[in-house]
């Protein structure tokens, strides 16, 4: 065996060996010594598997609170049939706490961080192992690509996610640099509101300089109205679809949990929403009628013209013109309900509509103006080297809320419904105080079905540099499963690899081409 081997980083290569490096009259054997880039993914809202935390430990209920992983074998007998109080118990508890949940992450062996693959939802899971078995080619004699998954708490604060998110990158790159000796920085790619969270960690936890790129997949940089139309009306489906009653078929379904938790809060649109990216100004949404008259909101700031209003669904008896707000985001009465057993899963929610409790109401606005402030501390942050592909539904038909419909019908029903099965419906009274009904219209617009095309693409956000090929995309995907597609996957493998010609040319400056090292496998 050769002794005193020389270990060379990859790109040192071309470079001389002095003199006092080598032994006279010794062979010697010279190591190329790769560099590590993880890849790190974030799940999007709902993603994460999550169990009790420290202060949510609470007899009758189960340890594990929430596991996409297994929706018809868990989630559907958990949330399928269960009522809002039930649900509101399980993921949020009396009111908001950060640490009633916690994500599921089994105890790895001493020394080893662990890949996360527990902590998320087990389709990601099959586009991550997709990654781990990629045959890099060329690439590979000099990058290690180990791959891993940060989950997070979905109801509590993006931005304290990405401080978890950022000391978790700082663990990552350690470990790594362990096992090759070399790991600078990693690379993120996101769903949906997962990129919110990355974006938090490089920005606000000024992780940028440990990440070498971000992979943005279906983000709702600027918001979704998609929010909104889930807290009136419940998530959108066929009328015995069970994944929307899963996660909630009905307005008071989704309200009890939405309305109580800061992370959703962020998915509203913010001021930076635009319905239309081509109209830079258009920044209405929401059709509403008010003493009578159509008038589009926001005129300026959603949070003081729509979300901190205490929704009222029907007019005072005998007033005349409506000034009822049945347009407003929250119900107060959805924010608490409660059950007649405490201890059952089922059985009809009795909601307190007569005196609904007003300091829930203050804990919501408490929230809401935390969201406003994560927006505005936030704006349209990209990172330098970003990459953000779209969904287009896998469809082909339009069928995303980018902007709020309601179909007006003159009289009220003798039963007044208000919260229906994937339906919401506001009485109110027209300039002669004749009764009216806004019917809540389904979502009619571009999009993947949750995210409008506005919000995930490239002028969504400031995105500084121009990326390589494959530049940013859009597929005809839907948006749970967008990295399911054969295309997106594609996509995402090549992205990662102009991100690694651009670690390449980051420690081999080129002072002209003749004196440039070609890069291995880039192109």
């Amino acid at each position: 065996m050769p002794e005193n081997p020389i270990t060379v980083k990859w790109y040192e290569v071309d470079k001389e060996i002095s003199a006092k490096e080598l032994a006279v009259d010794k062979e010697h054997v010279f190591q190329v010594q790769r560099e590590a880039i993880p890849l790190v993914f974030v799940p999007g809202l709902m993603g994460s598997r999550l169990r009790a935390g420290p202060r949510g430990k609470s007899a009758g209920l189960p340890n594990k609170r929430w596991d996409p992983s297994h929706p018809y074998v868990w989630l559907w007998p958990k949330y399928g049939s269960c009522n809002p109080a039930y649900r509101k118990r399980m993921l949020i508890g009396d009111h908001f706490d950060p640490g009633f949940l916690e994500v599921i992450n089994e105890k790895p062996p001493k020394g080893y961080i662990g890949d996360g693959f527990d902590g998320i939802m087990g389709d990601y899971c099959d586009f991550l192992n997709l990654l781990k078995a990629n045959n890099w080619g060329p690439l590979g004699k000099i990058f290690e690509f180990p791959v891993y998954a940060v989950g997070y708490n979905w109801t509590d604060d993006n931005e304290k996610s990405g401080i978890l998110l950022a000391a978790r990158i700082v663990e990552i790159i350690a470990e790594a640099k362990a096992v090759t000796g070399l790991c600078e920085k990693v690379i993120l790619i996101t769903h949906s509101m997962g990129g919110l969270v990355a974006r938090a960690a490089s920005k606000l936890s000024q992780a940028e300089s440990l990440i070498l790129g971000i992979i943005h997949g279906v983000q709702p940089a600027t918001g979704a109205p998609a929010a909104y139309w889930r807290m009136k009306a419940g998530f959108e489906g066929e009328k015995k679809d069970k994944t929307s009653d899963t996660l909630g078929g009905s307005g008071p379904h989704v309200t009890a949990i939405f309305a109580n938790s800061p992370a959703v809060l962020e998915l509203l649109p913010n001021l930076n929403y635009r319905a239309d990216e081509e109209k830079k100004e258009q920044k209405q949404w929401l059709p509403v009628m008010i003493n009578g008259k159509k008038e589009l909101l926001p005129k300026k700031n959603p949070y003081l013209e729509i979300y901190n209003f205490w929704a009222e669904v029907r007019p005072d008896e005998g007033s005349e013109k409506s000034v009822n707000k049945y347009w407003a985001l929250v119900d107060p009465a959805l924010l608490d309900p409660q059950e007649p057993n405490p201890k059952s899963a089922k059985g009809a929610e009795k909601l307190n509509v007569e005196n609904p409790p007003t300091h829930v109401f203050r804990e919501y606005l408490d929230h809401l103006f935390d969201a406003a402030e994560f927006h505005r501390r936030l704006g349209k942050y990209a990172h330098p080297k970003t990459f953000c592909f779209r969904g287009t539904g896998k469809s082909g038909k339009n069928q995303t809320a980018n902007v709020i419909k309601w179909e007006l019908k003159s009289g009220w029903p003798e039963k007044e419904e208000h919260y229906l099965t994937r339906g919401f419906v506001g009485y109110y009274r027209d300039k002669d105080g004749k009764p009216m009904q806004a019917v809540l219209k389904y979502p009619a617009g571009k999009g993947d079905g949750t995210v409008p095309y506005s919000s995930a693409g490239p002028g969504a956000l400031d995105i500084t540099d121009k990326p390589p090929i494959p530049d940013h995309a859009e597929f005809p995907v839907d948006h749970q499963p967008a990295y399911q597609n054969p295309d997106v996957q594609k996509y995402t493998i090549k992205a990662i690899i102009a991100l690694c010609k651009c670690r390449y040319d980051e420690v081999n400056p080129k002072k002209n081409d003749s004196q440039a090292t070609p890069s291995p496998g880039v192109q």
